[in-house]
């Protein structure tokens, strides 16, 4: 009875040492993949998000350019009051565009003059109408930007808030730095953001290597070759390759490891879709567009498989903004993307470019043949009524298309658009594919 009592223990301690020798280096590599898709991922989103700041605080510097004309200066008034003037205008007290720029991209914007803040949409308390104005930034920072540098911080305390904070070079026409645009976002959301993404994708990853690791040592070699695989597509994942594709043969497994193949790959399409699809309109974005669009183009330069490119804005849209309010504009905004996501079914793809611009990109189709189905698309568009708070909103859409080439995918885009600003210029609610000069020519 000892005897037999002895060899099961034996047996089970062989049997723990065997799942513990095939656990343990799979749980680390879990780990350390898990932590490096992490951090490469948390990296990627702080690029895009300075990327994005970069951009509302470009829109922001042009919109004053067009609204008041002049260089920028600080003017004393009573005892230590200054105001901030363009030109021959004071804009101190002219919140409208960075309070509607601020609403739109969900951020916070100010104007330093120097490195003090004079306009901004940052207030005091949650609710309070007071601005934060009259502060300003640190010395260092302000030493960088001034000097022409843009900056992008991580959790910089405003208000006893951590923000995301990005700083860019505020210039006079002739091109002396003045002061700096600052764009802050508070990073709880892009906290919140990342681990909504990453948290149940990642750990159902790790989860299912754990148990892959249990029956890993009945075949050693054949698991380890399917979680270099795996390895590889979530090395090629964490490197911002959101295009990668995993093995066949791993997704085909009816194991432990297959389903990790499956989650995985879930992972890769809630980063993809988070990174890659606008939120409001649920269509591509910019980042979508630029991929697709490079393999579209692969296409006609390895087989010479023809395709087109086509740019569309809504027209007066900002009527739609003005008369009826922000969320009408929105509901416009989804109810055209509805309409071309619909019409280009088994015709290729549409995507928001930006604001009420958007890119349909013809697969198989030449200008000609784009340009008649985007008269269908129009067609549609002018029937469409956007029921909305009360309110019926009829719109129409100008496109302008161009013949898709082996030239950069800026230039196609920037020929595309330039038919569509003739079309603007020429009456609207059209569909340009040939301008009248290219005709003359």
């Amino acid at each position: 009875m000892g005897k037999k009592d002895n060899r099961e223990v034996k047996k089970h301690s062989l049997y723990k040492k065997m799942v513990v020798m095939a656990l343990g280096p799979v749980i680390i590599l879990g780990i350390a993949i898990t932590f490096f898709c992490y951090m490469r991922f948390v990296t990627t989103m702080y690029r895009e998000a300075s990327g994005n700041m970069k951009k509302v605080a470009v829109v922001v510097s042009t919109l004053y350019d067009r609204e008041w004309e002049g260089d920028y200066s600080l003017v004393p008034t009573k005892g230590d009051v200054y105001e901030l003037y363009k030109g021959e205008t004071s804009i101190s007290e002219r919140f409208d565009i960075i309070d509607e720029m601020a609403e739109k991209f969900d951020c916070e914007i100010s104007v330093l003059y120097m490195d003090m803040r004079i306009h901004t949409t940052l207030r005091a308390h949650a609710g309070s109408g007071e601005r934060l104005v009259g502060i300003c930034t640190n010395s260092q920072t302000a030493a960088k930007v001034l000097d022409g540098e843009d900056e992008f911080y991580k959790d910089i305390k405003i208000a006893d808030e951590a923000y995301l904070v990005f700083y860019t070079p505020l210039k006079n026409s002739d091109g002396t730095v003045i002061g700096m645009i600052e764009i802050a976002q508070k990073s709880a959301r892009m906290k919140k953001d990342v681990w909504k993404a990453v948290w149940p994708a990642f750990f159902l990853s790790l989860g299912g290597m754990i148990l892959a690791a249990h029956v890993s040592y009945k075949n050693t070699e054949e698991i380890t070759d399917v979680i270099k695989k795996i390895e590889k597509f979530l090395h090629g994942v964490s490197n911002g390759d959101l295009q990668t594709e995993l093995d066949i043969s791993v997704l085909k497994r009816k194991d432990e490891l297959g389903e990790i193949g499956k989650a995985s790959t879930s992972m890769q399409r809630s980063i993809r879709s988070f990174i890659e699809t606008d939120p409001l309109t649920q269509l591509g974005n910019r980042r979508y567009v630029s991929s697709m669009l490079e393999k579209v183009k692969g296409r006609y330069v390895e087989n010479g498989q023809k395709y087109s490119i086509a740019i569309g804005d809504i027209d007066f849209f900002k009527k739609v903004n003005d008369n009826y309010g922000h969320n009408a504009g929105d509901e416009v905004l989804k109810a055209v993307a509805a309409t071309l996501k619909r019409m280009m079914q088994g015709k290729g793809f549409a995507a928001r470019w930006g604001g009420e611009e958007f890119i349909m990109v013809f697969d198989k189709l030449e200008m000609a043949d784009a340009g008649m189905h985007l008269e269908k698309v129009l067609e549609n568009i002018r029937e469409m009524v956007v029921e909305t708070e009360g309110y019926e909103i009829k719109v129409t859409m100008t496109f302008g298309v161009v013949d898709g080439s082996d030239i950069s995918s800026e230039e196609m885009v920037e020929a595309a658009d330039a038919k569509l600003y003739y079309g603007k210029q020429h009456g609207r609610n059209q569909v340009v594919t040939i301008m009248e000069e290219e005709n003359q020519t």
